[in-house]
């Protein structure tokens, strides 16, 4: 029988066809039993082949991946010379096995019966990876963040300048604060945590916090620029002035700066500890809350006058004080008297305070050269109860200033009854 060319080809193309259905029926058959209960061929988890894996062996190959990597440190956190190591242990961190072992077996078995020889004999040419995640106790982190916080947190510590008994200052460096914000390591930790990429190295940034008074501040700082001392008397009235004194303390005014006394001491109420004592009101004697504050104040007054400073708000009282020359007093109020002054020279100045029990002293320390020299005095001027203060400047001994600061008037002392 004679066959066209035509009837030829088509008579190939259909035997070509047969043979590709054949060998994908056989191939399919041979896949389908190669896969039966078993991982399918071309699985693979971490660099390893789980093709033919039952559960039970995939089970214990993920068991020992975890292990594997549970032995190591989960995180090393460091802060300059500081290290702190978080364990797997420290955060209940577990590989997340049956998830993986599930997911291994699953592959080429979720679809319908055709399509799951399909994909199986797709995953024997091209593969298909499967990589185990983990999971942790989220609140078990935290809690050792917070701890890592609280071995880190610093409040800022002011630079300190203290007068010693030869004259000298001694002075002690400040310590910039730091405070750690744990959520951005939080945040950063998890997805690694979460895919048990261990060790993780991440180095912690805590925010600085200066301090006011810092070491630039105090550098200068060489002499005593003036000191100024009154006498009181034991009781509550001096426990008044002590708790008033105290917070002058450490005080520093940098140049251009102003000082509010009411601002820095704070209000003198009992829950501050203030007890009540003599105090001034309209002219007249009485007891109040915080009496013998204004001694405070005036003292210091007397002390930032001689060295150099400058007044900006100040009050005399109506009747001359007891302890200190007429003139040269400052009252003080809650909410409505202040006495603050500007420090105008080159450097900061720093109060310290010495209080015996009877007797204060305010001493004003700061940069023997911002004074070029020059010594000052104070002088009154004119009747008792209407007294003119002067600030005298001199240079080698000869005054090269009278310096007008104000004039008060008083009313004269009540006779007592």
């Amino acid at each position: 029988m004679n066959l066209s060319v035509s009837a030829l080809s088509k008579i190939a193309a259909l035997a070509s066809v047969s043979i590709v259905v054949g060998v994908a029926a056989v191939g399919s058959i041979s896949v389908s039993l190669t896969n039966q209960n078993k991982v399918i061929m071309g699985v693979q988890a971490h660099g390893t082949s789980l093709a033919g894996m039952s559960r039970e062996e995939a089970r214990q190959f993920f068991t020992g991946v975890a292990n594997n990597r549970l032995n190591r440190k989960a995180a090393v956190l460091s802060y300059k010379d500081r290290s702190f190591t978080i364990n797997p242990a420290d955060i209940k961190l577990q590989g997340n096995i049956d998830k993986a072992v599930n997911e291994a077996y699953n592959i080429g078995r979720d679809g319908s019966a055709a399509q799951n020889i399909i994909m199986q004999m797709y995953y024997a040419m091209f593969g298909r990876s499967v990589t185990m995640d983990a999971s942790f106790d989220e609140q078990l982190l935290s809690d050792k963040l917070l701890q890592i916080k609280q071995s880190l947190d610093t409040p800022p510590v002011n630079a300190t300048a203290m007068l010693q008994a030869d004259g000298t200052i001694k002075k002690t460096p400040a310590v910039t604060g730091l405070t750690l914000d744990i959520q951005p390591l939080i945040t950063a930790m998890t997805p690694e945590l979460q895919q048990m990429n261990l060790t993780i190295k991440l180095p912690l940034e805590p925010a600085e916090q200066p301090p006011f008074i810092q070491d630039a501040d105090l550098a200068a700082m060489d002499t005593v620029l003036s000191c100024y001392t009154t006498s009181f008397y034991p009781g509550d009235r001096g426990d008044n002035i002590g708790l008033a004194a105290d917070k002058l303390e450490g005080a520093l005014i940098k140049p251009g700066a102003s000082l509010s006394f009411n601002t820095l001491v704070g209000k003198r109420t009992r829950e501050a500890g203030y007890k009540n004592a003599g105090v001034i009101v309209n002219g007249e004697p009485a007891v109040d809350v915080g009496g013998g504050v204004c001694q405070v104040s005036s003292t210091l007054y007397n002390a930032i006058l001689l060295a150099g400073l400058t007044p900006v708000e100040r009050t005399g009282h109506f009747i001359p004080s007891s302890y200190v020359p007429a003139g040269r007093d400052a009252t003080v109020a809650d909410d409505l008297i202040d006495f603050v002054f500007r420090n105008p020279l080159p450097h900061p100045v720093y109060l310290t305070v010495g209080n015996t029990g009877t007797r204060l002293t305010v001493f004003v320390l700061g940069t023997k050269a911002d004074l070029k020299g020059q010594t000052i005095s104070l002088i009154t001027e004119g009747a008792a109860l209407k007294p003119s203060l002067y600030r005298l400047w001199r240079q080698n001994g000869e005054i090269i200033d009278k310096e007008y600061l104000h004039t008060d008037s008083y009313n004269p002392p009540k006779p007592q009854a």
